[in-house]
Order: structure tokens, then C-alpha cells, then sequence
């Protein structure tokens, strides 16, 4: 009897030391998966610049077929997004060069006490995103191919960002970047952030964008640098959310133009009750001021009137 309870107790210890091993395990190896299906249907009828006379309205429906892949691992996070985007009745019912393209592929390396690296193709997204976005309205939306370097803790984030893009793997020929790809050829940014309280925040951002000015028949290279400075603000008291932006911007177009810009943007709103809420507006979209009352994230109703405002950021 002695020997059936030791053997039955020894069992019952190795499944539990096997259970809590896989438990274990399980969280240094985590895997998950996200599905996107978002069609949208559009009607458009002077959407984006005003309608020539006489120019009939339009309509369709686009759609996003996205599959994300996520893995960890003790300090090992990668990242793999591929997707479908398009117009309903765009492809053929029998498609043979389908457009299912790798939209994310990135590796994040934590290196212990809040610092990281992480390379690859990514979304960068920032602040209120009139920067630095993932464009989500779009079907597609947007992604770089960069390395970002970073530091977090409870109260500060600090990000340093860099890229370099080529169109092909050169062995000579200077380092042209021909249009038509990124908008960009080189970037640095360096972003940062404090949380003074619950309630406050304020971020700073510094961006330097090398865009290809030289000549396409000769495939002559000649960067020019437009450098963007620039503030977020948010304070957020019980109910409300007060907040303001502003940024300058310097340096040359491609084109060799001057720039001298800036764009602002301040905004208030109010919590009714957890579903609604009234948001006051006054900044770049348009030249307009917006009073919004919204439930979110299905409906809202904008009231705008038009003012006159500053110029906006240069996209020479």
C-alpha cells in the first residue's frame, strides 16, 4: 500500500513539474495571431479638391485582407504582417500574380534596463500621428523600412530612428534614390517624451529628411535636408482633455526650394459618459475650426466654420 501511494504521489509530482515546466515555457514561447477583413464602401463627390463643373460624383468599395503574425520570447519580440488591399472587382476571379504583399517584418531586441532596438519594416506611430502615423485610414496604410533605437521607463520614452533606402543592390553607381517608392532616402528622427503626471505629457520631436534632388537620366546624386522641430502637449483634468501642438520647418525641397514653415493645432474635449463625448478643434485640416460631438468610435458630427490660419508644412 506504502509503495502505491509513493508511486501514485511521484506521478502526480511529475505531472505537475511537466505542467508547470509547459506553463513556463509557454510564456518565454508566446505566439498570436490577428485577421483584418475591413471592407469600406466610399461615395465621393468633390472629396480631396473641389469637383469640376460638371464632373459626375463617383463610388466604390476597397477593401483590407490583413494577416498578422506576433512571436516573444524572453527578450525577442518579431513581428510579420502581410496583406491584400485593393478594389472590389479590381482582380480577376481567376488571379494568377495575386498582390499579397509582406507589410510588416520587424525583430525587437530588449537589451535589458529599458533598452531596445528594433529593425525591420515598421509602422511608426507617434503623438496625435500629423507627423508620424500609421495611416490607418488608408486601405493600405504606411510603413518604413528603419532601424529604432530606444530607452523607456515609468516616466520618460526616448526614440532615435534612422533610415537609408536604395531601389536595388548596387555594386556601382552612387547611391541615387529614384521617386516612386519612400517619399524619403534618408531620416533621422529623435523623439521624446515625459509623463509629468497622470494627467500631463509632452512630447518633442526632431526630424531631418534627405530627399534625392539629383538628375534621373544621369542618376546623378544631390540630397537635400528639410528638417521638421517641433512639440505635443496634452493635459488631461477628470473629464476633460486640453491639448496643442506646434512645429517648425526648415532646409530645402527636393527641388532646392526654401522652406520656412509651421503648423499648429490646439484642441479640447469633454467626456459625457463613456460612450459620448463633445470635441472643439482649431487647426490645420483645411483652414477650418471643428466643433465635433461624437460617439466613438461609429459616429460624429462635425459643425465647421472657416477662419483663416498660417500656412501649412511644406510637401513641395
Amino acid at each position: 500500500m506504502k509503495k502505491l501511494v509513493v508511486l501514485v504521489a511521484g506521478l502526480l509530482s511529475v505531472a505537475l513539474f511537466a505542467q508547470a515546466e509547459e506553463t513556463q515555457n509557454t510564456k518565454e514561447n508566446t505566439f498570436s495571431m490577428k485577421v483584418q477583413i475591413r471592407p469600406r464602401a466610399e461615395y465621393r463627390n468633390g472629396v480631396l479638391f473641389p469637383r469640376p463643373k460638371d464632373a459626375e460624383s463617383t463610388g466604390f468599395i476597397n477593401n483590407r485582407a490583413r494577416f498578422s503574425l506576433g512571436y516573444e520570447r524572453d527578450r525577442l519580440s518579431i513581428g510579420l504582417s502581410a496583406q491584400h488591399v485593393g478594389v472590389w472587382g479590381q482582380d480577376p476571379q481567376i488571379d494568377k500574380n495575386g498582390r499579397f504583399i509582406l507589410n510588416e517584418a520587424w525583430a525587437k531586441l530588449d537589451f535589458g534596463s529599458g533598452f531596445f532596438a528594433k529593425l525591420g519594416r515598421q509602422s511608426l506611430v507617434y503623438d496625435d500621428e500629423r507627423i508620424m502615423g500609421a495611416l490607418d485610414w488608408n486601405v493600405a496604410g504606411r510603413y518604413h523600412d528603419a532601424l529604432k533605437l530606444g530607452y523607456e521607463n515609468t516616466n520618460n520614452q526616448l526614440h532615435l530612428i534612422l533610415a537609408f533606402n536604395q531601389n536595388d543592390e548596387k555594386t556601382i553607381g552612387g547611391t541615387y534614390y529614384a521617386p516612386g517608392a519612400q517619399p524619403y532616402k534618408t531620416m533621422q528622427t529623435l523623439w521624446y517624451k515625459h509623463l509629468f503626471d497622470k494627467s500631463f505629457n509632452a512630447s518633442f520631436l526632431f526630424m531631418n529628411l534627405g530627399m534625392e534632388g539629383g538628375d534621373a537620366e544621369k542618376q546623378n546624386s544631390d540630397t537635400k535636408y528639410l528638417q521638421t522641430l517641433g512639440t505635443n502637449l496634452i493635459y488631461t483634468p477628470s473629464h476633460w482633455m486640453v491639448g496643442g501642438m506646434f512645429y517648425y520647418q526648415f532646409g530645402k525641397t527636393k527641388s532646392g526650394r526654401d522652406v520656412s514653415a509651421f503648423l499648429w493645432a490646439v484642441n479640447a474635449a469633454y467626456q459625457i459618459d463613456p460612450q459620448w463625448k463633445i470635441v472643439a478643434r482649431m487647426g490645420p485640416t483645411g483652414n477650418i475650426r471643428r466643433l465635433i460631438l461624437c460617439t466613438e468610435p461609429i459616429i460624429s458630427f462635425m459643425v465647421p466654420w472657416i477662419i483663416s490660419t498660417p500656412p501649412l508644412l511644406s510637401t513641395d
